[in-house]
C-alpha cells in the first residue's frame, strides 16, 4: 500500500493525482482525528478504490477498526 501514493507525515498532505488503482479518477479524501489520532480516508471517484493512512502512513481498514472501537 506505501507504494501507491508518496505522503509525509503532515495530515495536510492529501493524495492527489490520478488514481494509482485505475489511472483515471480523481481522489476525495476526507481528514479526521479519532481517538486522539489523525486519520485520512481517501476514494477514487470513478474505479472506487478505498484507502486509510493513519498519521501519514497506510493503514489496514482493520486498524482504523480496532482504533474505532477502542475508544
Amino acid at each position: 500500500m506505501a507504494d501507491l501514493m508518496s505522503m509525509d507525515n503532515n495530515l495536510d498532505a492529501a493524495p492527489h493525482g490520478p488514481c494509482p488503482s485505475c489511472g483515471q479518477g480523481d481522489l476525495i479524501s476526507i481528514s479526521m482525528a479519532v481517538g486522539g489520532r489523525d486519520l485520512m480516508f481517501s476514494t477514487c471517484h470513478l474505479c472506487e478504490a478505498k484507502w486509510w493512512f493513519r498519521e501519514g502512513e497506510a493503514v489496514p481498514l482493520s486498524s482504523v477498526i480496532d482504533l474505532v472501537v477502542k475508544k
